[in-house]
Order: C-alpha cells, then structure tokens, then sequence
C-alpha cells in the first residue's frame, strides 16, 4: 500500500531538553520546517515532548517558573506533552498547579494523582483519542514514579507499568493504534513492550538514551532521542485500513545543528532572560571574607553546606559532597544568581538514621581518591565531580598512610567517641540515597525528604547567619 494521507500520520518527538534553551531555537525551526513540508503533502502531523523540557538549573526557568519554557513551547506548536520529574519534582506545589495554565497543548499523564482527589490534576489527562484521516490514535502518558517524594507534594504516583497495562485494555477497542507518552526511562519501556499486548508505539524519555532508528521489541516500536535537545524525533506510522493492521513504521533522528535558529523563539528566550536578570540580581547576603571551596579536601564553603543540612533536618551529623558547590565564593555582595549558578542541582535534604559503623565505612570510603573525583551524572547532580565529604556535628581523625579499610582512626561526635552500634541522625541529600557512590546510604533507616526545598535554599539561610559563618571556619578533619 502506497503512503497517502488518509492511512499515514507522522510524529516529531523531542525529550529530556533540560532547559538548554540554546537548542531549542534550532529544534523550533526544525520542527516548523518539517511539519509545513509534510503538511502541504496533505499528511497528518504531530509534534510530542516526553517530559524534562523544564530544568530549575537555568536562569530563566529558575525566575519564571517554567513560563518561558510553556511559552517556547507554544511557539514551537507541540501538540501533547508528558510530565517528567523535573516538572513534577522540582517545582513547589503551588506553582506546579499553575505551571501549564496558558498553554497551548494538552498535558497527558496517567499514573500522577492528586492525594486529596485520587483523580489527575485538572490540568492533566490520563489520555486522549485522536482521529487522523483513516484511523483513530489513542495516546497515553505516564511518568516516572517515586512515591515517596511524590507525596510530600501533595501527589500519589502508581507503577506505570500497571497503568498503562489498564488504559491499553480500557481505550484498545475503540482505537486501532495507541502510542505512549513515556518518562519512565528504557528499561521500563522495554518491559512494557515486553509485557504489555496492545502498544504500537512507546515514545521514551528519562534515560537519555539515544535509538538512532528506533527499536522493536515484540511487536512495539520504541523511540528516543537522547538528550539535551540534540536531535529531534521523527516516526512514520501507515496503517492498513482494511486488514486494520500497521504495515509500516519507521524512526530516525535528526541533528538540531542542521537547522537554523527561529527569530521568535530567540527572542521569547531573550525577554525572559532580561527578566531574569532582574530578579535573580537580588542581593540575598553580604560577605565580609572569602568562602573558598575545594573539591579534593575540607573547605569552609563545604562545611557550611554540611552545617546547613544538619540544622535544616535537625539531626546529630551533617554529610554533603563538595562536588556540589561549584566555585568559591568571594568577599561582597552575593546574588540569587550566584547561588544559583554555585548550587543549581534539583537536590533536596533528607534525614536518616545510620550506625555508627555504617557512618566509618561511609567516611572511609569517601577517603579513595578515585571518589573524590567520579564524575557523576543523574540523580539531579549537576556538576562535574563528587568531591570529599565535608561534615558537620563529628570530628574524624585518620592517617592518609595506613592501608585501605583502616585509615579512619577514631570518629567523635559532638565531642563523644564513635559508637558502632549506636544509631545517629545524619542530614545529607537525596542523591545519596540512590546507592549511588556510598551504597550504605540506601540502609538509612527512617529516611525523610524535606520538599520542595533545595540545597541552595539551605546554602542561601546559611549564607545570613553570622554565626554559621564563622562557624564553618572549623576543621572536622585531622590527618594523624
């Protein structure tokens, strides 16, 4: 069967743009190019974003909100998006609520509820039926679940796999091709396809995977782009109306750098860079000394950030990872754009309980020089490297010379020895509680997340207080 348009529809797909607003000029132009050539083609066209389009990290998401980038995508004339975490996650409830309130698509989620409700925010559908010449679509859209986070915010998020399960069995009959929207990274993509009867098409995101012509798993097509907007979607679906059958599907990428950038976007992005300016020029604290911070040893910087967590969660042990703080800082006038720009990981506080000799394995660990400078990525960590562990409320003495397992001398905490046995406090970050680096923070027992603030929010109060301050001049630890 030949392609016309009654039994074709083409789909431009972008995913994980993290605000890299640089891009996303170039994907307008590509987008609008490619749709107005298929277009007048008389072909069925339309354009998706899997959810990560937004990251609190940039300037002007961080001032509006978001804003710019719901204006950018109507600009660009995307047709759906998904929610990712950086949506879902990052933003305050109150202003989450308000993300999506001028926007010119349809969001579409299923597994996202409101608590209170146990229904979809009134801006989210779970999904939605399209007709498009010969056939009828069905899209669902799903995100990935992290149901403890999530309800801090107000929200309940179920298994997406489980969702989808049941909206396929539910919208099937009365659609002959069902495409879903996913941020649920390729692993969980791949067992939907596995498992999961019914599903034509999976439009992925969150892992950042890059399926240069897609990939079919059974019989479901997946589809991914990779990241930071460097290439933008395309998939070919034709479908036989009379066997009611898809006969052909096809994918591939396309490098943004092909296109030129939009005129209307560059300046949508611009004006709102100007507005940032102005807001984030807040002056937020006044230093009257350099705070250096060094990646590789103690810092003052560093210690504050650790005496910050401790307070913030009120626990006995402040632990963080240099890695975070981005540069040092110098004597004067600091802004809510130096902070940002020092700080600008989507990492929240959290509060657990570990033993005293899961705190000793942790600590010497943190000594192998080949973690102080992994780098790391994911996880919401946004610099280059892992850096030490700058602590506070524990003293730790250790001899650089010993042997590997045995450097940790003794431990002190608040002036008392170190009990193994003896369960402590300890105010750190969520990005450890993944595993990641120090899997000994995934056996914390009671852990909390404190949402939605960030570490920079922590660093910002520490910044004010005199006290603290001077307080992060202190040593915590002593080579022997």
């Amino acid at each position: 069967m030949g392609l016309n348009k009654k039994n074709t529809l083409h789909i431009l797909h972008t995913n994980d743009l993290h605000s890299h607003f640089e891009e996303m000029a170039r994907i307008a132009t590509g987008l609008k190019q490619l749709r107005l050539e298929l277009q007048k083609q008389g072909y069925p066209v339309v354009t998706v974003d899997l959810g990560d389009h937004m990251d609190r990290m940039r300037l002007q998401t961080e001032a509006t909100w978001g804003q710019v980038n719901v204006d950018v995508l109507n600009e660009t004339r995307y047709d759906f998006v998904t929610i990712g975490n950086n949506e879902g996650l990052t933003f305050p409830r109150p202003k989450f609520n308000e993300l999506y309130r001028n926007a010119a698509f349809s969001v579409i989620c299923a597994n996202l509820l409101d608590a209170k409700t146990k229904q979809p925010p009134p801006f989210l559908r779970s999904y939605t039926i399209t007709k498009y010449g010969d056939f009828t679509v069905g899209w669902i859209g799903v995100t990935a679940s992290f149901p403890e986070v999530y309800k801090l915010l107000g929200f309940i998020t179920l298994d997406p796999t489980r969702v989808v399960a049941e909206q396929v069995a539910s919208i099937r009959p009365y659609v002959d091709i069902i495409i879903v929207l996913s941020h649920v990274g390729y692993q969980w993509d791949v067992e939907m396809a596995r498992n999961i009867d019914g599903i034509d098409v999976i439009l992925g995101a969150h892992t950042h995977t890059y399926l240069a012509e897609g990939e079919r798993i059974n019989h479901t097509f997946v589809c991914q782009t990779g990241k930071f907007g460097q290439n933008i979607g395309h998939v070919t679906i034709t479908y036989d109306k009379l066997k009611k059958t898809i006969c052909k599907l096809e994918a591939r990428c396309l490098p943004t750098h092909l296109y030129k950038p939009d005129g209307k976007v560059e300046r949508i992005v611009d004006r709102h860079r100007r507005h940032a300016e102005q807001v984030m020029g807040e002056v937020v604290a006044r230093l009257e000394y350099d705070l250096p911070v060094s990646w590789e040893e103690e810092s003052p910087l560093g210690n504050l950030l650790a005496a910050g967590l401790r307070s913030w969660v009120d626990a006995e042990i402040g632990i963080v990872n240099s890695g975070t703080l981005l540069f040092s800082l110098e004597k004067g006038n600091i802004t809510r754009k130096d902070i940002l720009s020092l700080c600008p990981h989507p990492i929240n506080p959290c509060r657990m309980k570990l033993t005293g000799e899961q705190l000793l394995d942790i600590l010497e660990e943190s000594l192998n020089e080949e973690i102080i400078k992994k780098q790391i990525q994911g996880f919401g960590f946004r610099g280059k490297v892992l850096g030490c562990l700058c602590v506070d409320g524990a003293d730790i003495y250790y001899n650089p010379l010993a042997p590997v397992g045995r450097r940790i001398v003794r431990v002190e905490v608040q002036g008392r020895p170190l009990r193994k046995k003896q369960l402590y406090s300890v105010g750190t970050i969520d990005m450890f509680t993944f595993g990641i680096v120090f899997p000994t923070f995934q056996k914390g027992l009671g852990t909390k997340f404190y949402l939605p603030e960030f570490l920079r929010d922590v660093l910002e109060k520490q910044l004010r207080t005199k006290e603290a301050l001077e307080k992060s001049l202190n040593r915590h630890w002593y080579a022997e």
